[in-house]
């Protein structure tokens, strides 16, 4: 299926109604916690999520890290590296920047708030896309599976977001065993399952990318 396909159905459907004891996630000051996965390939690590959050006035600063390399062998068939900087104030997106190495494919991404949205640059060039938008990498903010639209910040411009609920299910954390709320996603660029305790915290995601089922299994 090729992308722009992908980028109809994200963007024609509508996120699916949420329900259950564990339905109704909400963004809480635990959304704001730092948060490391590590991400696991057929039950062998693979690479690290970080998500790291710092206050800055009224402003407030996230940074996202993420190193994943698949090795064979001696040899590293497969490397991805992703880190960006997302600036809010007030509960909107200000700035943003961001460099990507898709396994040698390199990419940069950069935007700002305007009167009129939010202006991101990226590999098609300037977009302006809606001011009240959440990220591509704000997994760390539960109010994502209500989303039907996101600002990409690996590629530029927007993408579509189709989520619905699966249930509750016991997560294995550092903290021990937690009950959360398991929300299905697709992108045009990952598809998967993430998950969410009763505070919204983030504490685990399993994704399909490039035919792969990878996990995060929370660290800290």
């Amino acid at each position: 299926m090729t992308r722009r396909r992908l980028l109809k159905l994200a963007s024609a459907a509508a996120a699916i109604p949420l329900a259950g004891p564990l339905g109704a996630v909400r963004a809480s000051t635990v959304a704001h916690r730092d948060l490391r996965f590590r991400v696991m390939r057929h039950g062998s690590p693979i690479g690290e999520h970080r998500v790291t959050f710092r206050p800055d006035g009224h402003r407030l600063i996230i940074e996202t890290r993420v190193q994943v390399a698949v090795r064979v062998l001696f040899f590293t068939a497969f490397r991805f590296t992703h880190e960006a900087e997302e600036v809010r104030q007030s509960d909107r997106l200000v700035s943003v920047m961001s460099t990507t190495d898709d396994n040698g494919t390199l990419r940069q991404v950069s935007g700002h708030a305007v009167a009129d949205g939010f202006r991101i640059t990226g590999e098609d060039g300037p977009f302006l896309a809606s001011g009240h938008l959440l990220t591509s990498n704000a997994l760390w903010d539960s109010r994502i599976v209500r989303e039907t639209r996101l600002i990409d910040v690996q590629h530029g411009g927007e993408i579509g977001l189709v989520t619905k609920q699966l249930g509750d299910e016991y997560v294995d954390t550092p903290q021990g065993s937690l009950r959360a709320s398991r929300h299905h996603m697709i992108t045009p660029y990952y598809a998967g399952s993430v998950f969410y305790d009763r505070d919204g915290r983030w504490v685990k995601s399993v994704l399909e990318l490039r035919g792969e089922h990878v996990e995060y299994a929370l660290a800290t």
